[in-house]
């Protein structure tokens, strides 16, 4: 290739990297949002911000909250109540409550404006500013999503708390999700809210939004070293902590001069200025770490310390706490205006009435349909009803959380707000759930003793055997345990029992299947077994496969130890002069003869013994033959002489 094909080729690529590089200049201001946050404005429904670059053009805030629904119309919303069964208790009632239960919600939630809101806000907005136009939606930082409901307290009353948290949408439309697992009797509370209109149950979103603040007459000044030394701050330096209790800290700290804002001029409100000097101080100490909803936070928190959710929930109740109090203190005050008032008119109507009399002018009252009036007058409004502007409880606490960063700032912090300033506020709006009780699909109440989850114990049992009997005539016994499923599968389980496993498990042995498609219970319950045992000897029997189902194998040996006791006669042996008698026992194990032996010494004083045989369970059929030896005689052979007695007795000598 030449130099002159190489530039004319390169001269495309060169046009689409200066278009893409224009495109990403004109994007990136369009995302930056430069909205004034300190100027809202509010049209219709919706909240509006302007921007630096044109007043004209505006950002609707993106705060209806709903359920999110499916394309059939339904909510995404669940709520399960479980029970499992438990097992019963001797001696107690014939019918009994389990306690292993609860309840289980599950929602999806959005951020969405709908069209017609919007229209609402666009032509409200004209009637403020007549160029106005809403040009989009905020896009929010990142926000965090809770769920609120009263649940029973350790102490027995009802509680504001927090029981879940998750990161919220960001962008008008978006869903998130959020779910929350309840005890059995926070289930049957929040159950029954639920017949109500207004169910004790609502989302709250605490949404943070990036924007600029107008130039202001005000100075912020911060002591590092002071702040760093705060209770709360050096507690940071190990341990996360929440936005909200930031702010107490910062509170505490401005009250004690570590923390001053300057303000010249009595345009602005003090608590919005204090709002962006934690906003500056935050960004500077801490680094955000996201929501207590996000996973990571359980394992943020050292043992023995309360939780995210709790402190969430501590710092929610005392903002509500605070909130109640200053509206109390607000409507007192506001009903002590309106007698000062009140006493101030009458005061200036008797005033009127005494001038009208000295100079002879009418005293009698004007009529009210000829009264004029004030316009509160004029609406129906006195001093003693005039509604009072009080401050809204929060429904939630600050719940984002942060990690003091490991480089301090140190010395003292000042900045001028003396021009466009960038900031962060947090939004706050909520929505109660009341919406989804319509929907009689989305509430269900289940019994979790699922079949699925059964499974068979089946136990062996070896019977009428002992720890002696291994060791004795028995090497081991192997148990064979099959079940056909109703799904076309088989279940074979082995059980295996030695003397030292006797030993172990004191005769107690289990092996279990489970549920494979066996939808009739009944026929769950049949299964096959047979058992294989080994004898000493290295005799083995097998049985045949066997139908059962009782939970329980009886494991009977099908050879059984039979006792035989020999008894010789001691005044006939000393008449006979029999030094001896030798006995042999045939017995047969299937086809095989067994013999056994034994001798009986009179010089010995022998004159018992017992010999144990082993034969086939219920079959007591052996034959024995003896050997006399007498003093000056040949030994002498009786025949093979049948027997199922237990007992042989040597008292004659054969022919």
């Amino acid at each position: 290739m030449n130099n002159s094909t190489a530039t004319k080729n390169s001269k495309p690529m060169i046009r689409s990297y200066l278009i893409l590089m224009v495109f990403l200049q004109i994007t990136s201001g369009v995302f930056a949002q430069q909205i004034l946050l300190d100027k809202p404005v509010r049209a219709g429904e919706l909240t509006v911000f302007p921007t630096i670059s044109n007043p004209n053009e505006y950002y609707y805030l993106a705060d209806k909250v709903q359920v999110a629904k499916h394309a059939t119309g339904a909510p995404m919303f669940s709520f399960i109540k479980y029970v499992r069964n438990t097992d019963a208790v001797a001696g107690t009632s014939t019918i009994t409550e389990s306690d292993n239960g609860g309840g289980i919600v599950h929602a999806v939630v959005q951020l969405s404006v709908s069209p017609e809101q919007l229209s609402d806000a666009q032509r409200a907005l004209r009637r403020i500013n007549g160029a106005g136009k809403i040009v989009g939606p905020v896009v929010y930082k990142s926000g965090t999503l809770a769920l609120i409901s009263s649940v029973a307290s350790p102490q027995g009353g009802m509680s504001k708390q927090v029981i879940g948290l998750g990161s919220a949408p960001i962008l008008d439309g978006q869903k998130a999700a959020i779910s929350i697992q309840l005890t059995k009797e926070g289930s049957d509370i929040l159950w029954a809210t639920f017949q109500t209109p207004t169910p004790d149950m609502s989302v709250s979103f605490e949404m943070e939004v990036e924007g600029y603040l107008s130039p202001k007459r005000v100075i912020i000044e911060a002591d590092f070293e002071r702040i760093y030394k705060n209770q709360t701050f050096e507690a940071a330096a190990v341990t996360p902590v929440l936005a909200a209790e930031i702010q107490m800290a910062f509170d505490e700290l401005h009250d004690q001069g570590a923390i001053k804002v300057t303000q010249i001029g009595e345009d602005e409100e003090l608590n919005k200025l204090m709002e962006t000097a934690y906003n500056k101080l935050t960004t500077l100490m801490f680094e955000k770490i996201g929501g207590t909803g996000v996973p990571e936070l359980s394992q943020l928190v050292p043992g023995g310390q309360r939780s995210m959710l709790d402190r969430a929930t501590d710092m929610l109740n005392t903002a509500r706490r605070e909130a109640r109090e200053e509206n109390r203190q607000l409507r007192q005050e506001a009903r002590l205006a309106a007698e000062r008032e009140s006493r101030a008119r009458s005061e200036i109507s008797a005033r009127r009435t005494e001038h009208l009399r000295e100079t002879g002018g009418s005293t009698e009252p004007i009529p009210a349909d000829q009264r004029r009036g004030s316009r509160e007058e004029r609406e129906g409004v006195t001093p003693e009803n005039q509604p009072v502007e009080q401050v809204p409880v929060p429904s939630l606490a600050i719940a984002v959380s942060y990690r003091m960063k490991s480089i301090k700032q140190t010395g003292s912090y000042k900045i001028d707000l003396n021009k466009y300033t960038s900031d962060t506020r947090t939004m706050r709006f909520d929505e109660n759930l009341g919406s989804v009780k319509s929907c009689k699909e989305c509430f269900l109440r289940v019994n979790l003793d699922d079949p699925l989850y059964k499974q068979r114990n089946i136990y062996a049992r070896l019977d009428g055997l002992n720890a002696q009997d291994f060791g004795s005539y028995i090497n081991f016994v192997t148990v064979l345990i099959m079940k056909k499923h109703q799904d076309g599968s088989q279940t074979v389980q082995e059980i295996q029992i030695d003397k030292t496993k006797f030993n172990a498990t004191g005769n107690d042995f289990v092996t279990t299947y489970g549920w494979k498609g066996d939808d009739d219970r009944n026929a769950w319950l049949n299964y096959q077994y047979k058992a294989k045992w080994s004898f000493f000897g290295g005799y083995e029997v097998e049985t045949d496969w066997q139908n059962e189902t009782f939970g329980s194998i009886s494991l009977v040996p099908p050879l059984v130890k039979k006792p035989i006791y020999i008894e010789a006669d001691p005044e006939y042996m000393t008449d006979q002069k029999v030094r001896s008698v030798e006995l042999k026992l045939y017995y047969k194990l299937g086809t095989k003869e067994e013999t056994k032996s034994m001798n009986l010494q009179m010089a010995k004083n022998e004159l018992s013994r017992t010999v144990e045989l082993i034969l086939p369970k219920g079959k007591d059929d052996y034959e024995f033959q003896t050997t006399w030896f007498v003093r000056g005689k040949q030994p002498i052979a009786s025949k093979r002489i049948p027997s199922t007695y237990g007992m042989v007795y040597l008292d004659e000598i054969p022919k």
